[in-house]
């Protein structure tokens, strides 16, 4: 079991309730059992998830601001006392309170500069401004588990594809990025490639970090007795 209370909390969440995974129906839509009744919970991750989208999985939902077909979001799975964070909006709102707080070493002293950078013909998350100078900056979510790793990606991403050309090129124009694997899920060591999934993405991600793109991860889970996000690793080790 985790002792919590030493590790920093990024966000506290509100209206937190116990559900059952029952059937994944298509990328965002997932039919849970939450009170004894059915419902349809948005899934915001467009990963496979294998591992987690199996019926009779205990995960977590908080109430959508807008209640209409679906009514909940699911937003983490448990495994033993922590649960791992397959919702993408929640990883990077928890990114960006570590950011605001000076918990990850080799960003303190950095700011976020905008979201949502145009590069290459495609998008990137974040333009941060350092001492060193400003680079850019892409979230990556790696909630696939092998043996003690975190590991992306879990199926092919041709839009990731695009974003490791674009930020290769800016590198090799003499620019600063940097990929960010999200390890948010418990009991793992490090963070590594797979490789199996998508060869070509990851032997592109391995000839962008040759040439300097930086690559680094986080690991964070969600606490379900303090209903928060903490962060557990601000500097995870990585195998390439």
């Amino acid at each position: 079991m985790t002792t919590i209370r030493e590790y920093p909390k990024l966000l506290a969440l509100q209206g937190v309730e116990e559900c059952l995974i029952l059937e994944r129906l298509n990328r965002f839509t997932v039919r849970v059992e939450a009170e004894g009744r059915e419902s349809l919970a948005f899934l915001q991750n467009t990963g496979r998830l294998l591992e987690y989208m199996t019926r009779g999985r205990r995960g977590f939902c908080i109430p959508v601001k807008r209640p209409g077909k679906l009514s909940r979001r699911l937003f983490a799975i448990l495994e033993d006392d922590l649960a791992a964070i397959v919702d993408t909006h929640l990883q990077s709102r928890a990114f960006e309170e570590a950011v605001k707080q000076g918990l990850v070493p080799w960003l303190r002293g950095c700011r976020i500069l905008r979201r949502d950078i145009p590069l290459a013909g495609t998008r990137i998350d974040y333009l941060v401004s350092c001492e060193l100078g400003d680079m850019l900056l892409e979230l990556k979510s790696a909630v696939l588990r092998l043996g003690n790793y975190a590991s992306y990606p879990d199926c092919p991403s041709s839009r990731a594809v695009r974003q490791v050309k674009g930020m290769l090129e800016h590198v090799e124009r003499g620019g600063r990025a940097v990929i960010l694997f999200i390890a948010a899920l418990p009991h793992v060591k490090g963070f590594k490639l797979n490789h199996e999934a998508d060869p070509a993405l990851c032997g592109l991600i391995t000839r962008a970090h040759e040439a300097g793109l930086e690559i680094k991860a986080i690991q964070m889970v969600y606490e379900p007795t303090g209903s928060s996000i903490i962060l557990l690793n601000s500097d995870l080790p990585i195998e390439i």
